[in-house]
């Protein structure tokens, strides 16, 4: 048997809304009848009390009680009463209740049916009662002279005849509950028109699975994902672009909040609110540096405003691990080739050397190059030795060799950087080709000093070069992604130290600038603890 296809919501709503606006004009009809009814009934009060009231304050009806046969003039008078007044009975009575008059002959002398105590003290008395002529709506007053209570006088209205009145107020009852029936079947249909085009045909069990598989993905990708809406508030991101941002876990449904008010880095919090479009942006957010992408949704604004934009995030910090390890294989390539090309040098010039005869210039030649590589070595190699540290020292000092420079360097003993090798080979490395680029713009002699030395609880790592030094603007900003030291540095460069940053941060240390000759960054480190 084929499975009946579950309604779409829109068409849910819809039903809903209708069923409302039925319930609505059903329950406003009956209040409406209700109060009507109820007006009819309390016009017919005041119409008895007021007919009652004129009847026994008339002398002649005074006159007529005192008489020997009250109904004599009283009869008469009582129904020429009911004719103008639009009445269905008036009964003028004695105090105990004997009928002088009444619509039916027959009924004069019998005791009225109603209460009357409350006339007879004195009052008036208004109520519906069941009398000879069935139901009716009626009011009692008294007939007063200088003895007292001389008489009564009681009118009414039948509820047939009030139905009668109420019959008019029906259909505009009837046409109200109509117009509120038509009020909700159109703003349902509206409703109806709005939801589908936003959720299509899809049923409820169909928007909660659609969700589910919405938010299992946001939640499963390795990219910082971050969803903003037209006012440019953040209305989700997952736990990966919690983690990357530094800010609070984003909850089950959280509420749209401005980027500012989360915490998050002011040139990212800008992004996102602008809805820029961005691609392979690289921004620094606390220690990291996060490579951005943000694209707007599709379609334009409907107020000319901004449209909802997602932006996707991943952590540069772990790209620039992986490019520090290559740094490290191709210091190491580079100084292999270097010192191959050395070497070259010196087989040709000693071989040359001995067709001519030279011995004492061969032995020269020989012990001067083994005394620079010692001696380069005897300075990287001390006790407690960082062999991560000394192997890039080593390539970068062969590769500032054939560029005409000379790495240098001077280290306390047993001083070692409280770093991972691939943070090591990036910090090192990242310092040492940035110094290295720098002096060669400058004049000879061209030299890199690198520092390694311990301040009070900490080590600090200074690189200085004998470049021009840095323009005072761009040293504000060198440590920011995009920014470089070089005047030509075209796109994709100004990231080193940027990462250099992020590393120390990681770590804990600070990292500062010195843009006077010769140019310097002080990298403080807090010392391994055992």
């Amino acid at each position: 048997m084929v499975r009946r296809r579950d309604r779409s919501v829109a068409g849910r709503v819809f039903g809903l809304q209708v069923l409302a606006a039925l319930l609505v004009a059903l329950v406003l009809t009956v209040v409406l009848a209700v109060d009507a009814r109820r007006a009819v009934g309390d016009d017919a009060a005041r119409v008895s009390l007021a007919v009652a009231s004129t009847i026994a304050a008339d002398p002649a009806v005074r006159e007529a009680l005192q008489e020997p046969d009250p109904s004599a003039r009283l009869q008469p008078y009582a129904l020429a009463a009911i004719t103008a007044a639009e009445v269905d009975f008036v009964t003028v009575m004695s105090p105990e209740g004997l009928r002088y008059t009444h619509p039916d002959p027959a009924q004069i002398g019998r005791p009225f049916l109603g209460t009357i105590a409350g006339a007879v003290a004195g009052g008036t008395v208004t109520e519906t009662y069941t009398g000879t002529l069935g139901p009716s709506v009626r009011a009692v007053v008294p007939v007063l002279d200088d003895a007292g209570v001389i008489g009564l006088v009681a009118a009414g209205v039948t509820t047939r005849e009030i139905s009668e009145d109420l019959a008019p107020r029906i259909p505009f009852v009837i046409a109200v509950g109509l117009v509120v029936i038509a009020v909700g079947a159109i703003a349902a249909a509206l409703t109806r028109r709005s939801l589908r085009r936003s959720t299509g045909d899809l049923d409820a069990e169909g928007m909660r699975t659609m969700v589910r598989f919405y938010e299992s993905v946001l939640h499963a990708v390795r990219e910082g994902v971050v969803l903003t809406d037209d006012r440019g508030r953040v209305v989700l991101y997952n736990d990966e672009a919690a983690e990357l941002l530094g800010i609070e876990a984003a909850g089950e449904h959280p509420a749209p909040r401005k980027p500012a008010e989360l915490g998050i880095d002011a040139g990212i919090a800008a992004l996102l609110t602008t809805g820029r479009r961005v691609v392979e942006e690289s921004h620094v957010a606390g220690a990291r540096v996060l490579l951005l992408n943000q694209e707007s949704a599709p379609g334009a604004p409907s107020d000319g405003g901004r449209s909802p934009a997602v932006m996707t995030m991943r952590d540069q910090s772990v790209l620039q691990e992986l490019v520090g390890e290559l740094e490290s294989v191709r210091t190491v390539s580079e100084a292999l080739r270097a010192q191959a090309h050395e070497h070259a040098n010196t087989l040709h010039t000693v071989l040359s050397l001995v067709e001519m005869g030279r011995g004492d210039e061969v032995a020269g030649l020989v012990g001067e190059s083994v005394r620079a590589s010692q001696g380069l070595v005897d300075a990287t190699l001390v006790p407690d030795e960082d062999p991560v540290l000394t192997a890039v020292l080593l390539g970068k000092a062969a590769i500032a060799s054939e560029r005409g420079a000379a790495l240098e360097l001077d280290r306390e003993e047993g001083v070692a950087l409280p770093l991972s090798p691939s943070d090591t080979v990036s910090l090192v490395g990242n310092l040492v080709d940035n110094a290295l680029e720098a002096c060669l713009r400058g004049a000879p002699p061209h030299r890199v000093v690198v520092r390694l030395d311990r301040v009070n609880e900490g080590v600090r790592l200074a690189v200085a070069d004998s470049g021009p030094g840095v323009a005072p603007e761009i040293a504000e900003r060198v440590f920011d992604a995009g920014v470089s030291t070089k005047t030509d540095a075209g796109p994709g460069h100004g990231l080193g130290l940027a990462a250099v940053r992020g590393i120390v941060e990681r770590a804990g240390g600070a990292v500062a600038f010195r843009p006077r000759r010769p140019t310097t960054v002080d990298v403080i480190l807090p010392e391994a603890r055992s």
